[in-house]
């Protein structure tokens, strides 16, 4: 391969003269494109069979500092080196995303140096940094400013089995930054960033790409450049020619035999989608969204200049990523059912967008992302709403599914993630290091949900022309360059007349908040105040009795403004009438009265208690009917979003021949934290007077991690609890799960104080390869409340995930899990049942004390199966079988009293993509038999999520 390598080189060697001629020429016509003479000419021959690359790379680098340079930087980020917890890190977050992204488990790739050299000489070279993506390349003589120098590195890539967007899975094969990388060096000095875990820390300038690429013929090639020419080579392989006709951020590929291509024409340029069988609806639509978003950002930035455009189906294990020329969207994504065709489309005028913003106009995205992140979420949410009206909702259901699904829409979902990272204590400065935020999910909340609402406000603060202005000089002053924040906000100063450093200084250095409220009503003064800290001035709209209106204002200076009012008899006021300040955080304090919306739904269930899909400036009473296992009746609510819920339900449990009702209460962000206070009373009253009951829990929880990745996951927690008479488990509402595995509750005259909690680094949900977690509990019972039992007990759950056979995903589960009670006459713990003794049935093995193990051996029977059903709502993609052991033993006073108890057992589990990659379902059947098998049947279980 190496041959082949120099070979190619020496007849290229043939045509470099007039290569160079050509770029001088235009260097000449385009002189934006001179200032930055950067060039790449990369020599290179893929492998797919074995995932390799060997590459000869010539750089030509200028010295653009007025100072001499004696070494150059270059970014290797295929070197990058991870530690044992970085990699649990990278495993827990992909339940994000509901994807392994590790097939044969964890691989990172490797870029090996063979040789560097400049003038013929060989350079010393070395890696730095913990994470080894720094490569620094020592120059025998400094580089004076202006002057300029090339680069000669011979390397060869390894590309892991590995989802995102480096590395390969079934025949794609994805690469983006691949190759060493300058860094950007200025007035600053070098911007040697590290390869953070998540999200995007790139900072390069833009440059010029010559690349030969020789791979079998079979291969189809999605790439940064245009194709000019291409050769068959008497091998089976295949030559091509590929040039960048103008500067580009980087050069990446997308390979597959098994591409097909859909073209669009779009005036000069040719928008092609690279899809895989099947997903051709998909593939049409993505690449007219493509041109959709084009033609809206062309109007107010400039022609896309380039004569091509690529969308690529990758195996990313997330929505999408950006490259020049080029962007590859998830698999998955072409298979999302019909009615989220917007969504999308975002997905795809998302990345699209980043052509102008990463791509044309260049940003620091480790310390300044919001320049590139930012300002595209911001377009990309006027081209939707645009498109399909303001306050586009996500959803496009049809009038049943309407009436049954609440929807929400694309502003909507970015102001609410911004209003529960503010409230919960995790908010941050849109200008942060990308280092600084403690997981992903908090990037997209606040870089780029806050980041596009600022700029909404500036928007709304300096008027339409200015910001329409601003905007133009942003992205042709700095065409083919790096902005950085001052020259921004220096854009926008000038073009609006303005001093705006108090806005930008307050809504993007700090994580201050604004929350205009309407403090008091007397006869003709309405008093206003701003219970947060970022003034913001601000419209206050009057409507009189008398059918007449009023539009007052208040420049929002001071903490408070009385505003004198025309008279007394007032109807309603309202402050910010037109949503201007879309970041004003709590809105239901905006209106006088309070706003109060009423709504009856066809079926209550949980996503009418998520804020996202109710208005944030009422308060709201939802009401309907409630069905649940043998049950049926009435539920309903008070809402203030984000805040606080009651609930209310009252069904007839047609099992038990009774009537359940419940009394709750939940406030959420507690102190401004992640805490989470609430209560719930219930009545159970039976026809038969004996099985009459009732209760109630007071609790306190602390949610430790800034999310949970699933609707299942349980988050890192820990719970302060007092319960009369109830199970620890049915808490009021999703936040309020417990896990109460083996802990026997006789629901009865009993009144207990306790804490537990769960701890774990572990991934990706929903079946995890590798990571621990325990779950510790404490309990205390007494002669309080009514209750007529006093005891103690705590608990330890301790599991342990391995992945045994990488190459085929096999894996072990391990649990252990102890329990220690007094007195010893009391039956504090149970074993029998689907979490724990499985051969065994519910209230068989109990007793003051227990330890139980478990082993689970899982292989898969079929993987990436993608079997669609429902409009692809449901996708069956692994089918598991499951080998288990269970073995424990309860006892009273007396250790040897009691034999441990043992089971062996087979089972499956069906895993279900749920809407793509936005759910991700476990169903499980276990069948177990007790050994010796003389006194138990075998059982059969039936649950969801795996056991344990």
């Amino acid at each position: 391969m190496k041959n082949r390598l120099r070979n190619i080189s020496e007849t290229r060697n043939s045509i470099a003269i007039a290569w160079q001629a050509a770029v001088l020429c235009v260097c000449l016509i385009h002189p934006v494109i001179a200032q930055d003479p950067l060039r790449y000419d990369i020599t290179a021959v893929l492998d797919p069979a074995q995932h390799t690359v060997s590459a000869r790379q010539k750089v030509i680098f200028t010295n653009p500092t007025s100072k001499p340079l004696k070494e150059i930087y270059f970014h290797v980020y295929p070197h990058r080196k991870y530690t044992e917890e970085e990699v649990r890190f990278i495993y827990r977050y992909a339940g994000y995303f509901k994807i392994n992204p590790f097939p044969e488990g964890f691989q990172a790739g490797d870029l090996k140096i063979e040789s560097i050299a400049a003038g013929g000489k060989s350079l010393v070279y070395r890696f730095e940094g913990n994470d080894q993506t720094i490569m620094k390349v020592s120059l025998e003589k400094e580089l004076n400013p202006q002057e300029s120098i090339e680069i000669d590195i011979l390397f060869q890539v390894d590309i892991p089995h590995a989802y995102g967007r480096f590395g390969w899975h079934k025949d794609i094969i994805t690469m983006v930054r691949w190759y060493p990388i300058a860094c950007v060096v200025d007035g600053g000095g070098w911007h040697n960033y590290p390869f953070y875990l998540y999200h995007q820390p790139y900072f390069s300038n833009a440059a010029h790409y010559r690349v030969t690429l020789t791979l079998p013929r079979d291969q189809v090639v999605a790439s940064t450049g245009h194709v000019q020419s291409s050769r068959d080579n008497p091998d089976g392989t295949k030559t091509l020619f590929i040039e960048t006709e103008y500067p580009v951020r980087d050069f990446s590929l997308g390979v597959s035999a098994r591409f097909k291509v859909h073209t669009l024409k779009a005036g000069h340029c040719r928008i092609q989608t690279y899809y895989l069988q099947g997903d051709e609806q998909r593939a049409a639509q993505a690449a007219e969204y493509a041109r959709d978003l084009m033609h809206f950002y062309a109007a107010r930035f400039g022609e896309y200049p380039y004569r091509q455009f690529n969308i690529v189906s990758s195996f990313l294990g997330y929505g999408g990523v950006q490259s020049s020329n080029q962007v590859f969207i998830d698999t998955r994504a072409f298979r999302l059912p019909k009615f989220l065709n917007r969504y999308f489309d975002f997905l795809v005028s998302h990345e699209t967008g980043h052509q102008w913003f990463f791509n044309m106009v260049g940003s620091d995205e480790y310390k300044e992302m919001f320049l590139d992140e930012g300002v595209n979420s911001f377009w990309v949410l006027q081209y939707l709403e645009h498109k399909y009206g303001y306050n586009a909702q996500v959803m496009e259901l049809s009038r049943p599914f309407n009436w049954f699904i609440p929807n929400f829409s694309f502003r909507q979902a970015s102001i609410a993630r911004y209003v529960y990272m503010a409230t919960h204590g995790l908010d941050s400065a849109v200008i942060s290091d990308l280092s600084s935020f403690q997981e992903p999910s908090s990037i997209f909340a606040i870089t780029y949900g806050k980041g596009a609402g600022v700029l909404e406000m500036l928007r709304q603060l300096i008027g339409d022309d200015a910001f329409t202005r601003a905007m133009k000089r942003y992205t042709q002053e700095f065409r083919f360059k790096n902005i950085r924040l001052d020259d921004f906000m220096r854009i926008f100063n000038e073009e609006s007349g303005q001093d705006l450093r108090w806005f930008f200084d307050e809504w993007l250095k700090t994580k201050r908040f604004c929350d205009l409220a309407i403090k008091s009503v007397r006869r003709n003064v309405v008093v206003v105040e701003n219970r947060g800290s970022i003034r913001m001035p601000v419209e206050v709209k009057v409507w009189y009795k008398d059918g007449t209106e009023e539009l007052l204002y208040w420049d929002g200076k001071g903490v408070s403004e009385a505003i004198p009012l025309k008279h007394s008899e007032v109807k309603k006021i309202q402050v910010d009438p037109d949503n201007k300040i879309i970041f004003d955080l709590d809105r239901t304090n905006n209106a006088w009265p309070a706003s109060l919306r009423v709504k009856a739904v066809p079926l209550y269930y949980f996503a009418y208690e998520i804020p996202v899909f109710l208005s944030p400036d009422s308060y709201h009473i939802v009401a309907g009917p409630s069905v649940g296992g043998s049950s049926l009746g009435l539920a309903s609510s008070v809402q203030k979003p984000n805040d606080a819920i009651v609930r209310i339900s009252s069904v007839y449990d047609s099992a038990g021949s009774a009537v359940d009702s419940k009394l709750s209460y939940e406030l959420n962000h507690l102190f401004n934290k992640q805490y989470t206070a609430g209560f719930e009373f219930f009545n159970y009253e039976s026809s038969k007077e004996k099985n009459d009951l009732s209760g109630g829990k007071l609790y306190l929880r602390k949610e430790l991690w800034p999310a949970s990745y699933g609707l299942l996951d349980l988050n890192d927690h820990v719970t302060f609890y007092l319960m009369r008479d109830k199970k620890l488990e049915s808490a009021a509402g999703l936040a309020g799960q417990e896990n109460a595995d083996q802990l026997h509750y006789l629901k009865r005259d009993e009144a207990i104080i306790g804490v537990t909690g769960s701890f774990g680094r572990y991934g990706p949900y929903a079946d995890p390869v590798c990571g621990w977690k325990i779950i510790p509990t404490q309990e205390i019972a007494g002669h309080f409340l009514g209750g007529h039992s006093a005891f103690w007990r705590t608990s330890l759950d301790m599991v342990n995930y391995h992945l045994l056979i990488p190459r085929s995903q096999h894996k072990i589960a391990t649990r252990v899990k102890t329990g220690w009670g007094e007195p010893s006459d009391k039956k504090l713990f149970q074993l029998g049942g689907p979490e724990g003794l499985r051969g065994f049935s519910f209230k068989t093995v109990e007793g003051a004390h227990m330890v139980l193990g478990s082993l689970e051996y899982r292989a898969p029977l079929a993987s990436d199966s993608k079997l669609y059903f429902l409009d692809n709502i449901f996708c069956l993609h692994t089918v598991q079988a499951v080998g288990f052991f269970d073995i424990g033993k309860a006892w009273d006073s007396d250790f040897d009293g009691s034999r441990f108890k043992k089971d062996i057992g087979v089972g499956l589990r069906f895993h279900f993509d749920l809407v793509g990659f936005l759910e991700k379902l476990v169903v499980r059947i276990d069948v177990a038999q007790a050994v010796p098998a003389h006194k138990e049947e075998p059982h059969v279980w039936f649950g969801v999520s795996q056991t344990f």
